[in-house]
């Protein structure tokens, strides 16, 4: 997991951040949107958090349901300390 954190940009290590704060809790786009940036960044762009997202889940830092929510992938991490 570390050589994908460290080719991360600075959308996506928002949205790690925000989502290593409650890393068993799956969450939905447009609330990692809302609350991993600031509100004014938000306001700009309420969709930003839509590419970042998709990329992290490439690179299976990120994990999504089947409902379309968001967690950071521990499975991945277990596998890689193994």
């Amino acid at each position: 997991m570390r050589n994908e954190r460290a080719a991360m940009n600075d959308e996506e290590q928002c949205i790690v951040n925000y989502l290593q704060g409650s890393p068993d809790s799956f969450f939905a786009r447009r609330e990692i949107a809302r609350k991993a940036v600031r509100r004014s960044e938000y306001e700009e762009n309420p969709r930003w958090a839509e590419a970042p997202l998709a990329l992290l889940v490439d690179k299976e830092v990120v994990e999504m349901n089947d409902g379309g929510h968001y967690r950071l992938n521990t499975s991945n991490q277990h596998r890689r300390s193994g």
